[in-house]
């Protein structure tokens, strides 16, 4: 046997597609129309999409919703802090003193 024989007869194979008989069309087209009347029952059990999941689609996914909300926290209590609270916040770290940064709760109530 040649080279150019197995691709004729490959060829030949290729041009002459065997016909499926009738009774596999039968069942391949009654099963086809059984998963056609279960299709719209499932596509009415689809989840919807609630309104933190657009939320967070609009900023780009959940990751980024996160830290946008953690610099909105921290920008709300640095906003809100006293402005002595601040300085100790900024200026205790540079100075050799031992500040102490949290004495009491009662400075997130005081009005600056």
């Amino acid at each position: 046997m040649r080279d150019r024989d197995l691709d004729d007869l490959l060829d030949m194979a290729a041009r002459t597609r065997p016909k499926p008989s009738p009774g596999l069309m039968d069942r391949v087209l009654a099963d086809a129309l059984g998963e056609q009347v279960l299709a719209p029952v499932m596509m009415q059990d689809a989840p919807r999409v609630g309104w933190l999941a657009r939320l967070a689609q609009a900023f780009g996914g959940g990751p980024v919703l996160a830290g946008v909300c953690s610099f909105l926290i921290v920008g709300l209590v640095v906003g809100y802090l006293d402005p002595a609270t601040v300085d100790y916040l900024t200026g205790g770290v540079a100075s050799a003193e031992t500040v102490d940064l949290f004495p009491s709760t009662d400075f997130l109530m005081t009005e600056g």
